[in-house]
């Protein structure tokens, strides 16, 4: 027994442990995605969640930059799916080998990982089409301490979104190289086949037709991006002017109530700021609690907190100042918007009449951010400007913040809308990168705030600040 037993821990860790056979690993920076078209078949209708499945098909054209010519091609796919079969755009099938991998620098993070043999090798400039067909269920990786992915294929509500590869992604198992493709900008077209009882929601351009007890979404990018997330789910919808609310059944009071208060935080940012990045209307959709909100202008996914309560409400504030972000193109961003974000949602907040008042919560994420630094006390040694190349991000929620929250006591309030207004409009169009934004900050405030400044984003003083606090 003890040696079966030993035999089966060795298999499964070979299983575990990457593709079996040895060849060059293929950069994601090195694929310049084009074209991503999808189109998905959902079966929801089962008695039990586990028997609800997926069809896909995508087709992704793309341009080879590396320097050296590949002949196989990296694709991962949720775990819990798999690969029917891989062509070129000739139509030439193409030899598929996958196995359920742990992928680098994300531990117990499995996905289904396949080696795609192709018809000829690719060399530099080359472009190529990959048309895949795939399907199987769907989960998230909540087990994986991805805690906001509890993706299912469920009736009540469903939603497929790239943190868990619910569609081919061209990548070696190394999460470090799935979150580049997310900077991805390419267009892309996604088709959806489901019950006419279920909407798709996203706020790009969609045409419906509706057949019998089917409808089919067509949705298509109006702008270069990377494929968003697709909530489904049986949704009502509210119009407001040009922007659109999908509520869940039995939310119509607290969409209403959302409605209101989008208008007055868009019309105080707008005060603050100018327009916002998005002037053609935005689209906030109602998930679960526990999924996660995010914004991908000119969609907001939003949980169901801020539908049911108004004390969660700051979190839609949260969202809806992203409208008012410089794009960065920093290729590992630090993600310093986020920061920016949660010190605005509280100031958005107490100006429109919630609680807590901004002292007190930023009290709790001081709070918060300390106690991450005793459990983790190497996160001490890294940089703002280093999160992204760190893999630490989730840090800028809360060190971002705390930096907003000094360099307001330091300016006063209306010095630092100002700041904030001059370094928006100077750079919306363009964007910025981490230095564009401290070089800004550093030659637009003298004293206190010019120090805090360089302690924050030009080194790690700043940690000793937040542990004295």
């Amino acid at each position: 027994m003890k040696t079966t037993t030993r035999i089966i821990l060795v298999a499964l860790i070979f299983a575990l442990s990457g593709p079996g056979e040895s060849r060059a690993a293929v950069a994601r920076g090195d694929m310049d995605i084009q074209h991503y078209s999808l189109a998905y078949t959902l079966a929801l209708g089962g008695e039990y969640v586990f028997q609800n499945t997926l069809a896909g098909d995508a087709k992704i054209r793309f341009r080879y930059n590396g320097s050296k010519k590949i002949d196989t091609l990296p694709l991962l796919l949720n775990r819990l799916m798999r690969f029917e079969e891989v062509s070129d755009g000739n139509g030439t099938k193409l030899e598929i080998k996958h196995q359920l991998v742990e992928l680098k620098n994300y531990p117990f993070f499995q996905a289904n990982a396949a080696s795609i043999s192709l018809a000829k090798p690719l060399e530099t400039g080359e472009t190529l089409e990959l048309h895949v067909r795939f399907g199987g269920r769907l989960t998230g990786y909540a087990d994986a301490g991805m805690l906001y992915t509890k993706e299912n294929l469920d009736s009540a509500f469903t939603i497929l979104r790239s943190e868990v590869l619910p569609w081919p992604q061209i990548a070696e198992p190394d999460w470090l190289e799935v979150r580049k493709g997310w900077s991805d900008d390419y267009d892309w077209r996604a088709d959806f086949d489901v019950p006419a009882s279920h909407v798709v929601a996203n706020g790009e351009q969609v045409l419906i037709e509706t057949h019998g007890e089917r409808k089919l979404y067509h949705y298509h990018s109006t702008r270069p991006g990377t494929l968003p997330a697709f909530p489904i789910a049986p949704y009502g919808q509210l119009r407001v002017a040009s922007n659109r609310i999908f509520y869940l059944p039995g939310s119509e009071a607290g969409a209403q109530h959302v409605a209101t208060q989008m208008t007055l935080a868009i019309n105080l940012f707008e005060t603050w700021f100018g327009a916002g990045r998005e002037t053609g209307g935005i689209t906030i959709i109602e998930i679960p609690e526990g999924f996660g909100s995010q914004a991908s202008f000119p969609t907001i996914i939003q949980t169901a907190d801020a539908f049911n309560s108004i004390s969660n409400m700051d979190q839609l504030y949260h969202e809806l100042s992203h409208l008012w972000n410089v794009e960065t193109y920093d290729p590992q961003s630090p993600r310093l918007e986020e920061g920016l974000a949660t010190f605005l949602q509280s100031l958005v907040n107490v100006k429109l009449g919630g609680s807590p008042g901004l002292d007190e919560f930023m009290q709790g994420v001081l709070n918060r951010q300390k106690s991450t630094y005793e459990r983790h006390p190497g996160y001490r040694d890294i940089a703002i400007a280093d999160f992204g190349r760190k893999g630490v991000t989730d840090l800028s929620y809360r060190v971002g913040a705390l930096f907003y929250y000094r360099l307001y006591e330091a300016l006063g309030e209306e010095n630092f809308i100002q700041l904030l207004s001059g370094y928006y409009n100077a750079y919306r169009e363009s964007g910025a990168d981490f230095n564009t934004l401290r070089d800004y900050y550093r030659k637009h405030v003298d004293g206190d705030a010019a120090r805090l400044v360089d302690e924050w984003l030009a080194g790690t003083s700043y940690v000793q600040k937040i542990m004295a606090s």
